[in-house]
């Protein structure tokens, strides 16, 4: 069987959504604004056929290999379920390629093995591990091991007593959060050229350029009304958020840490908070496990064998 892909845009947001808030497993790789914002790096297009989605990374197909995620649709069909991954398999044999499914979360991993055993071969790694927090725990930083935390949050609103403000993103707020941007990545480009800062940089952009289109939910934060940080993120699901983006002055002592706490605090509708994954960052994966997640999705990458 050939699969018709297209190229994901912004009109295909309801029709994906529709998928991966029931089927997304609330992984971050399955969020379509990170497929809008990313689509320089991964170019996903989609393919929806007999109540199943299918997502291709086709800026990183190679010649050999077919690179997809795993098929969204109604996990408890297993003989669909079972169809659906043969379809793929069917469709990258057509263009004489292996299917390799990029980041499958554990419970996809399962679901593989035991409808399809011996057709792929799974890697781990704990790079493409991703953070999911309760919005409890970082609301309110509960326990002794989290009272740097609470340290650390309280300082900045002592030092700056006065002269805080916060506010929701509004449409209004875009072109000065843009200028903000802007300055961050100037002063982090000075530091080295950094290549994934700027495929980060160009999907912020592309995100903020689209931010009611998208649905996008943050908040800005001002000292003495000058921006000192901004974060954003969107659903992956009626109780999990998707923390996109998250920038602070770093001459504003211990922003990341307020931002880290009033996101969440500003979204009383989710339960959950994903942080996403630290892509093998020793720096990154500190800040992380500092605030003690309460699951860290495992991923996996799947390979045809043959």
């Amino acid at each position: 069987m050939k699969l018709e892909f297209k190229s994901v845009e912004l009109e295909d947001k309801e029709l994906i959504d529709s998928y991966s808030f029931k089927y997304g497993d609330d992984s971050c790789q399955h969020s379509f604004v990170s497929m809008y914002g990313h689509f320089g790096k991964y170019g996903d297009s989609y393919c929806e056929k007999d109540g199943w989605l299918y997502l291709n990374r086709s800026g990183l197909n190679t010649e050999e290999k077919k690179i997809c995620l795993c098929p969204m649709g109604d996990f408890s069909d297993e003989e669909g379920y079972r169809r659906a991954i043969e379809n793929l398999l069917e469709d990258a044999a057509s263009e004489g390629k292996r299917l390799v499914f990029e980041t499958a979360t554990k419970a996809a991993k399962e679901r593989i093995e035991e409808l399809l055993p011996g057709v792929f071969r799974f890697e781990y790694s704990r790079d493409w591990a991703e953070y999911v927090y309760t919005r409890n725990k970082l609301v309110n930083l509960p326990g002794s091991h989290m009272s740097k935390r609470r340290y650390q949050y309280k300082s900045f609103y002592r030092k700056y007593e006065g002269r805080v403000r916060i506010e929701a993103i509004s449409p209004k707020d875009i072109e000065d959060i843009l200028a903000f941007q802007r300055k961050w990545m100037s002063q982090r480009m000075a530091e080295g050229d950094n290549p994934q800062l700027l495929e980060e940089n160009e999907a912020i952009i592309r995100e903020l350029g689209a931010f009611e289109r998208l649905s996008l939910q943050g908040i800005v934060i001002y000292v003495d009304e000058a921006i000192a940080g901004y974060a954003f993120g969107a659903p992956l699901s009626e109780e999990c958020f998707d923390v996109l983006v998250e920038k602070g002055d770093r001459n504003i002592d211990n922003i990341y840490r307020v931002l880290k706490r009033e996101l969440p605090a500003a979204l009383e509708k989710y339960a959950r908070f994903n942080w996403e994954e630290d892509v093998g960052d020793a720096g990154l994966r500190q800040i992380k496990l500092d605030y003690y997640p309460d699951i860290l999705m495992d991923k996996y990458r799947a390979e045809e064998i043959g």
